[in-house]
């Protein structure tokens, strides 16, 4: 059959399939092959099953290596069809029936909705899900959301544990939309391979004293890219010391390539889809983020890694991601030592730039503290070695007997690029 058992890890220890709805844009892609290849160093027996991007996805297997173990499902992707996701649960089902595997684990919506199914079905002993951010809030109308929590409430008594990558969303999950009890949802920090990113120089001053502000994404409505305009606006107006470089592409783009148009590339450069994003953060001072609701935004590591602070609204994960007390500023802000929160205002957001902008030495200090916080929290070891401990907790509470992994020696997996969630 199309996409049938193809080549798993090599290691003797349980055998782990991952499963994502596709490899289209966004943190996901990066953080399942990543995890792949980490367990698989590890010892586990891993391998990434997946399904098709829709045309109006933008396709990130670029990412893929030649000897990455993966297996597609052709039949799965983000689009809702009801005869193509039952085909999908079949097809699921007949690959788990014959991999056997010790452990399934979902992410994203699609992939967690069939993949649960399937794998209860198929008898397979341990079911995670994990949430890298999550559509119960800020994506739909109301109705649909509330239909798509009762869906996962449903799906949480298939799962053995749910992860997910930040306190907040812990917090979503168990007293907001009561998914499921505290027992069951779990805390695992993103982890991704940074050395890349430690390796930029960092910003350095330009002589005419212009601050280069940095934004990476998908074009899509939680990302809030009317409110990014109006920040570019309001702090053009305010200081022109200030120029954005803006990388991304989708379907709700039009408000973006129009500012290109408007203030020129000397004010607003749009760079369009690039899979070069350690390229795109050397060129920026700091980054900012405009999102209605988000997991734990890769960009933004990506760019504290890099000595570049950020400035973002208070959405979702990101609340996790800053450093210190915080000291409330002016205007709806919140300073901490790695990054500003700032409210879903453009006024706001203008001042905190403004203020940024003449004052390098406060940007090059908290550039360090998101360096060190960004390696201190977010590396690939320490995400495999957290779910490796979470694994055999699971397995031996299911009296799943199997040789304990064993680390061998390799490369660090290769960095390829990635995108924010």
């Amino acid at each position: 059959m199309s996409g049938a058992a193809g080549p798993m890890g090599g290691g003797a220890g349980p055998r782990v399939l991952q499963v994502l709805t596709r490899l289209g844009a966004g943190g996901p892609p990066l953080f399942v092959i990543l995890l792949t290849r980490e367990l698989n160093r590890l010892g586990y027996n891993a391998s990434l099953v997946t399904g098709k991007c829709d045309h109006a996805d933008l396709d990130m297997s670029y990412l893929l290596r030649g000897d990455d173990p993966v297996q597609w499902v052709p039949e799965m992707s983000r689009s809702v069809s009801v005869r193509n996701d039952l085909a999908a649960v079949w097809h699921l089902y007949r690959l788990m029936r014959a991999e056997k595997p010790d452990i399934v684990q979902t992410h994203t919506a699609k992939a967690g909705a069939l993949g649960r199914m399937a794998a209860r079905l198929a008898g397979v002993p341990v079911v995670i899900h994990t949430f890298h951010g999550h559509v119960m809030s800020g994506y739909f109308p109301r109705h649909v959301s509330f239909a798509i929590r009762m869906a996962e409430r449903l799906l949480a008594l298939l799962s053995d544990a749910i992860c997910v990558l930040a306190p907040q969303q812990r917090r979503d999950l168990v007293e907001r939309f009561r998914i499921a009890g505290e027992d069951k949802v779990r805390v695992v920090p993103l982890g991704l391979e940074l050395e890349q990113f430690r390796r930029l120089a960092p910003p350095v001053a330009r002589a005419d004293g212009v601050l280069t502000v940095g934004w990476l994404g998908r074009f899509v409505g939680v990302k809030n890219l009317p409110l990014l305009v109006e920040v570019v606006e309001k702090t053009l107006a305010r200081n022109q010391r200030i120029r954005f470089l803006v990388a991304g592409d989708g379907a709700e783009g039009d408000c973006i390539k129009a500012a290109a148009e408007r203030w020129g590339a000397e004010r607003f450069e749009w760079l369009g889809w690039t899979h070069d994003v350690a390229g795109v953060i050397a060129r920026c001072d700091l980054l900012v983020q405009t999102s209605r609701n988000e997991g734990t935004p890769v960009a933004l590591i990506q760019g504290m890694a890099a000595g570049r602070p950020f400035v973002s609204t208070p959405a979702g994960g990101v609340v996790d991601m800053v450093a210190g007390e915080g000291v409330a500023g002016s205007a709806g802000s919140r300073w901490f030592s790695n990054a500003v929160l700032v409210e879903p205002d453009a006024d706001a957001f203008a001042a905190v730039l403004d203020r940024l902008q003449g004052r390098r030495d406060s940007l090059a200090s908290m550039g360090q503290a998101a360096a060190g916080f960004a390696c201190s929290h977010y590396g690939l070891e320490l995400l495999a070695r957290n779910y490796a401990e979470m694994y055999t907790g699971l397995l031996e509470a299911r009296h799943v007997s199997h040789a304990a992994p064993q680390a061998t020696a390799s490369e660090q997996p290769v960095y390829r690029g990635s995108w924010g969630d």
